[in-house]
């Protein structure tokens, strides 16, 4: 998994010129954990494939967890641009609008691992990511 960790974060340093970070602690919990971690409804726990702490500065996965397919591995990508931003103390206007870089080199990573249309696979598209990425009073 460290392997793993260090090849993700090396490849979002070359896309974005920020400098690398040690490798976050990982944690694996239930699914359902990460739905109230994640401030989401029990019903969509399922959804849940990784989730970033940011006052920690830690990763939470699924008990299971395996990087045996690209969502899965996309998902854990995606965590970690989350890790890398607040490293490198990245300033956004609001929590959410850090979720568009994310996005965004999570689907270049899935293009350059052959995936055509990495929206559908990873369940989501450019409308969604743009809702969840826009900052909203409060936020």
């Amino acid at each position: 998994m460290n392997t793993l960790i260090a090849i993700y974060i090396a490849w979002i340093v070359a896309q974005t010129g920020l400098l690398a970070p040690d490798q976050p602690p990982i944690h694996f919990i239930a699914r359902v954990d990460m739905a109230a971690l994640g401030g989401v409804p029990e019903n969509n726990a399922l959804e849940f494939q990784a989730l970033y702490n940011r006052e920690e500065g830690s990763i939470y996965l699924p008990h299971g967890w395996q990087p045996d397919d690209l969502k899965r591995k996309s998902a854990l990508l995606h965590e970690l641009v989350h890790h890398v931003q607040r490293a490198n103390n990245v300033e956004a206007p609001c929590v959410a609008a850090y979720e568009r870089q994310a996005y965004e080199l999570q689907m270049k990573w899935l293009r350059e691992q052959g995936i055509d249309d990495p929206y559908h696979l990873v369940g989501t598209n450019e409308l969604t990511i743009y809702l969840v990425s826009v900052c909203r009073d409060g936020s």
